[in-house]
């Protein structure tokens, strides 16, 4: 599941997939809720119309990714990201309620800790 992961994780940084409502639709589960980097909360329609609105590729890399399974059907993942040369700690939580896997969960904090960081 490690992989699966981490292509899904990497799949919202690349304009191919986040232009897609579809593949939104399809993969932000219908309870999905987002707390951003900004502190704010943003529930899945606010977060779809974001992505929609993005005009190529986010120049993000993933960084030190790790990936847990919680109870059966149920993922939590950690990673970094590096954009502007601030670093984001970001946390989500999968589940497998249908096909595809969904994401219903996502945070991102800023990060204050120096880490070594190792691409994913």
């Amino acid at each position: 599941m490690y992989d699966k992961l981490l292509e899904m994780e990497k799949s919202f940084f690349k304009h191919s997939f986040i232009s897609d409502r579809n593949w939104l639709d399809a993969v932000l589960h219908k309870e999905f809720k987002e707390c951003g980097a900004s502190g704010e909360i943003f529930g899945r329609g606010e977060v779809i119309a974001d992505l929609l609105l993005c005009g190529g590729d986010r120049d993000i890399k993933i960084y030190n990714f790790e990936c847990s399974e919680l109870v059966s059907g149920c993922w939590m993942v950690h990673y970094i990201t590096k954009k502007g040369g601030k670093k984001y700690y970001r946390t989500s939580i999968w589940v497998t309620e249908k096909d595809p896997i969904q994401l219903i969960f996502h945070q991102a904090s800023f990060l204050k800790t120096e880490i070594n960081l190792e691409e994913s």
